[in-house]
């Protein structure tokens, strides 16, 4: 079997690998990873890569993950065969979700956590899944599970990001990314031009999708990464 590592993204975990998963036609040797609670990006991929096999992988990163998997392959290249991500551009983020991290930031510190409101949620999925209350349900108990404290040290360690565009066609491996047509937090115009400068890097479009592609489209996700582990 064909041995895959996940990245899950900011209050994820490996349930939200499942749906994608129980769509594959093909059997693959799945190994899910998690964001480690350090300080830094850095120190973060640091830490991930003590968990991979020495030999080079197939590295599939979703939204945070997806950022953390580019990050990790351009920094440590030999450990990775192809590279896989999915509703992220590997970039610094725009100005104003600086602003709205650290707004957040303060808040828990003096608030704590009461959860992921819905109109966040909402925010994440495209229209057509607005009344699917098992994506709904699961994206809720996933960010309950994992708590305030997950989620600001996320925050925290996570928000000052590198563009990783600007080296990243110098990476010599394939480079695959997927994207929901109606994600708010990606620029499809980013990722066309980016691969347009990159012939080891492809761009697939789901319709129908937001940010949640896991979720919202599994099957789509799981043909998107079985043609390209041939």
């Amino acid at each position: 079997m064909t041995p895959v590592y996940f990245l899950p993204g900011t209050m994820c975990d490996e349930r939200m690998w499942q749906p994608m998963l129980s769509s594959l036609t093909v059997d693959i040797d799945a190994t899910f990873l998690s964001i480690p609670m350090l300080n830094s990006i850095e120190a973060i991929v640091d830490e991930v890569v003590l968990q991979l096999p020495n030999t080079p992988i197939n590295l599939v990163g979703f939204s945070l993950g997806g950022y953390l998997a580019t990050a990790l392959a351009m920094r440590y290249p030999e450990r990775v065969l192809n590279l896989f991500v999915m509703a992220n551009m590997p970039c610094a983020l725009p100005e104003a979700e600086v602003k709205e991290r650290t707004r957040t930031i303060n808040w828990l510190k003096t608030h704590g956590y009461k959860g992921i409101p819905q109109k966040r949620v909402l925010n994440l999925l495209d229209p057509s899944h607005h009344l699917n209350q098992g994506i709904i349900s699961l994206i809720k108990q996933m960010d309950a599970d994992l708590g305030g404290e997950v989620l600001t040290q996320q925050l925290k360690a996570t928000t000052l990001r590198e563009n990783l565009f600007t080296g990243l066609p110098n990476l010599a491996i394939n480079k695959h990314f997927c994207a929901g047509e109606s994600d708010a937090l990606v620029s499809l115009s980013a990722l066309n031009n980016y691969v347009q400068t990159d012939s080891l890097a492809k761009l697939t479009v789901l319709p129908n999708t937001g940010h949640m592609l896991p979720l919202e489209s599994p099957s789509a996700c799981a043909q998107w990464l079985e043609q390209r582990l041939k």
